[in-house]
């Protein structure tokens, strides 16, 4: 039996795998401002956008995420605006502390480190986890930053594929612009 079969599925393989790589390398990142305005970033597309409002008895919490797919990779933003009540009641670092353990948590991932660091000029908590691979998705590295602004807490974050996370999370967080509230 001949080779040249196996060979040339081999080599179509090869090429249709450099292609798709150059492609996702090649992705148009567009800017996004949401409606509030309350921050731009470039993103891979466009952001699917969810809302979820919780509460407690004496307030209640409104979240948004704007997050965008290229492949098994992630870009995002979730945000939470903090009643005033609870941010005179609760120190911040108490809120942001929750907020990192909750966001591993529902990531189901491993903490890397949380370290002070800054975000378009304001400071803010950057958070390095590990993302385990899945049967639907191969091993990540994840990146986060936490900042409040006003009573609003923001968590931008990437998961990508650990190839190529240092460049594009590097895109990624300097693409980011809070105007002032």
């Amino acid at each position: 039996m001949s080779r040249r079969p196996a060979l040339a599925q081999s080599l179509l393989a090869l090429g249709l795998l450099l292609w798709t790589a150059d492609a996702m390398a090649e992705t148009t990142w567009t800017a996004f401002t949401p409606s509030d305005g309350s921050f731009r970033i470039d993103m891979p597309g466009p952001p699917e956008i969810t809302t979820r409002v919780s509460g407690l008895a004496i307030s209640r919490f409104v979240s948004t995420v704007h997050k965008a797919h290229r492949g098994h990779d992630a870009f995002g933003v979730n945000h939470t605006d903090i009643p005033k009540p609870i941010l005179f009641m609760v120190p911040d670092k108490t809120i942001l502390e929750a907020a990192r353990k909750g966001f591993l948590e529902s990531s189901e991932a491993n903490q890397i480190s949380f370290e002070l660091s800054e975000l378009d000029g304001r400071p803010a908590w950057a958070l390095a986890y590990a993302i385990p691979a899945r049967a639907e998705r191969p091993e990540q590295t994840g990146a986060a930053r936490l900042l409040f602004v006003d009573n609003r807490l923001f968590i931008f974050y990437s998961e990508i594929g650990p190839e190529n996370a240092e460049k594009e999370d590097d895109r990624y967080f300097k693409s980011i612009r809070i105007p002032a509230p």
